[in-house]
């Protein structure tokens, strides 16, 4: 069950917190916080020291049927691509709550937010289950949403609300590339298959491809879809801000490779060459536009959109040496 951990233990720390009989100073709800994600960052380091990475197949794997009726299971795993996504996220999110005010408002609702946050983007870097994967990818919506709207700053409510309706289309065109996946491949489950789309005509994969470009590229964020990230991460406060462009914006860049490359290798190097135009176009612009900012905040959000432009850049490249660059980043 040390995958599990990653996800039960936070939304049990975030249990506890939230319905600890009687009143909790900020302190002690600090604390907990802290407790809980400090030892959620040393389990990932237990499962990095436990690791074998002359295995090529998934470690730690767990699966128990779930909802059957659709096909969907409590599948995980873990593997070179998302080992270390695990434990940045386990890292920052402790380092986030160190950072935050000891004096901040609505202390409880806070850490239980952050908490939550953290265990749904363990869990979407853990699945291995088509269905199950976009339930943590909706799920990581919510708190986030919540920590913008309530702590953020003067335009908090503007920000939020964006991030909410992008993430909203993401998450649609997503959920349609993969249902159109299983359906059109006549698999009887949800479950992860690298091999699933092999058999299915070049314009159908084109089209699934793109979904899944449009729902990615979204949340990476890439140009054109980009313009909710400067507003969300200069109104969050500056954790939560840590959060959205260590974290978050990986999830994004980790689904592009999982579910596009992986799926679909052969379209994937039939699209290289525009993708590789419009990681280009997207690095330039975030570069350029990182150079013209006068905040700080806003700053990092344009160059972040830079270095997701080279993440994409080194996929559509495809080589050995291009992904042990992508891992460096």
């Amino acid at each position: 069950m040390l995958s599990s951990g990653l996800i039960w233990v936070p939304v049990i720390g975030a249990v506890v917190l939230g319905f600890w009989p009687g009143s909790l100073s900020p302190g002690r709800s600090r604390s907990i916080a802290l407790f809980v994600a400090i030892s959620v960052s040393i389990w990932t380091i237990v499962l990095l020291s436990q690791f074998d990475r002359t295995i090529p197949e998934l470690q730690f794997t767990e699966s128990i049927p779930w909802i059957e009726a659709l096909g969907l299971s409590y599948s995980l795993g873990v593997d070179g691509l998302s080992l270390p996504l695990l434990v940045l996220n386990g890292l920052l999110t402790a380092i986030a709550l160190f950072c935050t005010d000891s004096d901040i408002q609505r202390p409880r609702f806070y850490y239980v937010l952050v908490l939550l946050l953290n265990a749904s983007v363990a869990g979407a870097f853990l699945a291995q289950d088509y269905l199950l994967f976009f339930l943590f990818y909706e799920i990581e919506i919510i708190p986030l949403y919540f920590l913008i709207a309530i702590w953020g700053g003067k335009r908090r409510g503007y920000a939020a609300t964006k991030f909410l309706i992008y993430t909203a289309v993401s998450g649609i065109s997503l959920l349609a590339s993969f249902l159109g996946l299983v359906w059109l491949s006549g698999a009887n489950s949800s479950a992860y298959n690298p091999q699933m789309a092999a058999a299915l005509p070049l314009g159908t994969q084109l089209l699934l491809l793109g979904g899944i470009l449009v729902a990615f590229g979204i949340k990476i964020p890439l140009v054109p879809f980009h313009t909710w990230l400067p507003d969300a991460h200069v109104e969050a406060s500056t954790p939560i801000s840590v959060l959205l462009a260590g974290v978050l914006l990986k999830l994004g860049t980790y689904g592009l490779l999982r579910f596009g490359l992986e799926l679909f290798p052969d379209t994937w190097q039939y699209l290289a060459p525009w993708l590789a135009t419009w990681a280009v176009i997207s690095a330039l612009y975030g570069a350029l536009s990182a150079i013209a900012q006068t905040d700080m905040k806003k700053m990092v959000a344009f160059s972040s959109i830079a270095h997701m432009g080279y993440i994409l850049l080194a996929g559509a490249a495809a080589t050995p040496s291009a992904y042990y660059q992508q891992s460096c980043k």
